[in-house]
């Protein structure tokens, strides 16, 4: 069996131990193994490209500019960041505690190790002491300190609040040394610290980060237009290894996608975003471009506010996922590219999943609940719709309408603009949220559905599914943490706070002459390694 050291060189922990001894016996696989270990604090190295990364055995070529097509949206305060597009544009200055890889494994980054206690409530993290701030101040436990403090602070509004809610106190140990004390175990704490919300800003940050973009990254902002473009450039003064390329732009076209695949194809544009199964053809027709393809635990999330009228009364909301039919939805809306969902948001990709057997659809079991809950004639309902992803969403939509029309439930669509639906995602009674990938399921949950989370957009809320939660979020072996998360995927399914239709396969496009770029699950998209041949 192979030796393994820890990150600080302190004594394995007793969880690495055993982990090592199952790994060795072959009870459990080479990533789930790497990535318990990599919690633990332990040196991994890396577990291999994913399918959708760009690599190659070639020597990396220095400079250039990469033009990427993205969305441009308002930039203020790292840790309020909602949208993905706006947190990868943060990325390219500010940087992360630590870095999970297209393979879901954590590694260092400006943490350059972690030691946690025996049960999982107390984390020593040493900080690289290399790392600089872009204005040329030293970067240390202040910083570190200055973020989680505002993270969890009464008035915070960041999701990080309830994500990070088990921290009860982080303080300085040393020059460059911090602790982070929590109220139960967390055994993904690492993990979760390279959530696109906690990019790590200067200790000096007031909150309006493009006014005054310091940071510790690779890159620096130049320019910043919500709708038009965003400008890069290279830190000559960088304190890790330098990036490859001399500048990024990031070049809105709008939300139609075969208008960026047209861009890319001219040559006007390097890079996707992201591509949807509607424009799938159009790639495969197109012969100068590289096509990415991948899995992910991103899906809709189409939920029911579970103190809304009619969605407080549970039989409604039993009679909508009876009625509702994945499969179709799947097969029709996206082409049958993905994996059916269950109803309780949690992907086979993910470490954590559990294979809890969906509930088999029943229209004649909705129209019953529906009598039962005094409406003997059907219901009258509406779903907002955003697209904020693209048309596949209004086109699930519409499936599930035809669906719940068998049950008598008449389903009016309210279709609007992505910029109007950003605003009221969490506040509609029926609404179509997209739900970026997070590596484990746990993480998702403990944002969407634990009581009082700040993206608790169904306000559901189950003490029960709270105990579960905390259960298995505080287990290292992924058996163990497979085996709690039963009780928790159950709890959710059979408490009917939404319909979770499908997996979507994931699709991008990128020029011939792009090397290093990986297609990440979480889209957090690191483009320091990334160059063109």
């Amino acid at each position: 069996m192979e030796e393994f050291s820890t990150l600080s060189g302190k004594p394995l922990h007793p969880q690495a131990q055993a982990l090592k001894q199952r790994f060795a016996a072959g009870s459990i696989d080479r990533r789930g193994f790497l990535r318990g270990m990599a919690w633990l604090g332990v040196a991994v190295g890396a577990s291999g490209a994913l399918p959708g990364a760009l690599r190659a055995q070639e020597t990396p070529k220095d400079g250039g500019t990469l033009r990427f097509a993205c969305q441009i949206q308002e930039i203020t305060d790292p840790m309020m960041a909602t949208w993905i597009e706006s947190s990868n544009l943060l990325r390219n200055c500010l940087e992360f505690l630590t870095f999970v890889d297209e393979n879901n494994v954590t590694h260092p980054y400006l943490a350059k190790s972690w030691t946690p206690s025996e049960d999982l409530t107390v984390w020593d993290f040493e900080l690289d002491e290399r790392a600089k701030w872009s204005n040329g101040d030293a970067f240390g436990p202040e910083d570190v300190i200055f973020n989680i403090e505002r993270w969890i602070a009464p008035d915070s509004q960041s999701s990080n609040k309830s994500a990070f809610e088990a921290i009860t106190k982080v303080e300085k140990t040393g020059d460059h040394s911090v602790r982070i004390t929590l109220s139960r175990p967390v055994a993904s704490l690492p993990e979760q610290l390279y959530s696109h919300t906690c990019a790590i800003a200067h200790r000096g940050f007031t909150g309006n980060w493009p006014a005054d973009p310091v940071g510790t990254g690779p890159f620096e902002l130049v320019s910043h237009e919500v709708g038009r473009q965003a400008i890069f450039k290279k830190r000559a003064d960088y304190w890790g290894t330098p990036a490859h390329l001399d500048e990024l732009h990031y070049i809105d076209l709008g939300t139609d996608i075969t208008t960026h695949l047209a861009a890319l194809s001219s040559g006007q544009v390097d890079v996707l975003y992201r591509a949807t199964i509607a424009e799938y053809d159009l790639m495969q027709s197109l012969p100068n471009i590289q096509i990415l393809t991948g899995k992910a635990a991103h899906t809709l999330a189409i939920r029911m506010q579970v103190d809304q009228k009619p969605f407080d009364d549970i039989r409604v909301r039993k009679a909508v996922q009876l009625a509702a039919d994945n499969a179709q939805m799947l097969a029709v809306a996206y082409r049958g590219e993905g994996d059916i969902g269950a109803n309780y948001h949690v992907s086979p990709v993910q470490a954590d999943f559990a294979p809890v057997e969906a509930i088999p659809r029943d229209v004649e079991a909705a129209k019953a609940l529906l009598a039962e809950a005094g409406y003997p004639d059907g219901i009258d309902i509406e779903l907002t719709v955003g697209n904020t992803q693209g048309k596949w969403e209004q086109d699930t939509a519409q499936v599930l309408q035809q669906n719940l029309a068998e049950a008598g439930i008449r389903l009016k669509l309210n279709v609007i603009p992505a910029s109007q639906y950003w605003p009221i995602w969490d506040k509609v009674p029926f609404g179509v949220t997209y739900w970026a990938h997070r590596p484990l399921g746990t993480m998702t949950l403990d944002l969407a559905y634990r009581t009082g989370g700040a993206w608790n957009e169904s306000h559901y809320s189950n003490p029960a599914f709270d105990e579960a939660l905390n259960k298995a979020m505080a287990l290292v072996d992924p058996d163990a943490r497979r085996e709690a998360m039963v009780a928790v995927e159950t709890i959710l399914r059979d408490d009917a706070v939404l319909v979770q239709p499908y997996w979507p396969n994931r699709f991008s496009a990128a020029a011939q002459n792009v090397r290093g770029f990986a297609l990440h699950p979480a889209d957090a998209f690191r483009m320091d390694g990334v160059w063109l041949a």
